[in-house]
């Protein structure tokens, strides 16, 4: 076996627990949109999660009772492979955020962990926003997660996290750069299995918008009033926008 990057990233992620996070969404969806699934003899809602990764999120989602039927979105199809084996026979998507154009409309549309942040610069943030809401059904909710903006973002910020699977141990090393409006991530694993060890790089190059420019991009994709909860799913605060 020659472990993959995304199997080494699923191992550091998949030890981390979502139920508190996904139990935010749900109370932030619930105030937004009402009550749903069997329990209160409603419809599920449909949900779809952009940069869903592995699909540990979706995941917690479709424990939740029948209350939701999610689906999953990503650029990355080694991600959704990962995420095919942990949600079986969930609807996933191998699509760009900025021009994806699906059949269904959602009563909610997730973009979470930051990852709109790969967005280069704002009028691509404003794409795949005005893509985002063109899926929401009336009365839609958008949640989107930011990622650093220049107040919160560290330079040279050095991480370290390390995870152990049967077979597997992975070490990955995150050194953060700012440079201008950018923060860049050096990273590096040491991966571990039956094969032996090798030392895999990667560098990920993310912008940090600000909050001006986030609320002025959503306005630009056509949603009315948004609200900025102070906290969020990692801390760095939930914006919600409804249609």
């Amino acid at each position: 076996m020659l472990t993959s990057v995304q199997d080494a990233y699923e191992a550091l992620y998949t030890g981390k627990s979502y139920q508190h996070e996904m139990g935010l969404v749900d109370v932030v969806l619930d105030r937004r949109i009402g009550p749903a699934g069997p329990a209160k003899r409603k419809p599920a809602r449909r949900v779809l999660e952009i940069g869903c990764g592995p699909g540990l999120r979706l995941a917690v989602l479709r424990q939740m009772h029948g209350k939701y039927e999610p689906e999953g979105l990503d650029f990355d199809a080694a991600m959704l492979a990962l995420a095919e084996k942990r949600v079986r026979g969930m609807p996933l998507h191998h699509a760009d955020m900025r021009t994806f154009n699906l059949d269904t409309r959602y009563e909610a549309v997730l973009c979470l962990f930051g990852v709109i942040g790969y967005m280069p610069d704002t009028a691509d943030l404003t794409k795949a926003l005005e893509r985002m809401r063109e899926h929401l059904a009336p009365g839609g909710v958008l949640l989107l997660e930011p990622w650093l903006n220049p107040q919160t973002v560290t330079d040279r910020f050095l991480r370290a996290d390390a995870a152990r699977r049967t077979g597997l141990e992975v070490t990955r090393m995150n050194y953060t750069r700012v440079i201008g409006n950018k923060s860049v991530l050096d990273i590096h694993y040491l991966i571990g299995d039956e094969t032996g060890v090798r030392h895999v790089e990667a560098q990920r190059e993310m912008t940090l918008f600000t909050d001006e420019e986030y609320r002025e991009a959503l306005r630009a994709a056509g949603f009315g009033d948004v609200m900025l909860e102070a906290y969020g799913p990692q801390g760095r605060g939930l914006y919600v926008a409804q249609v």
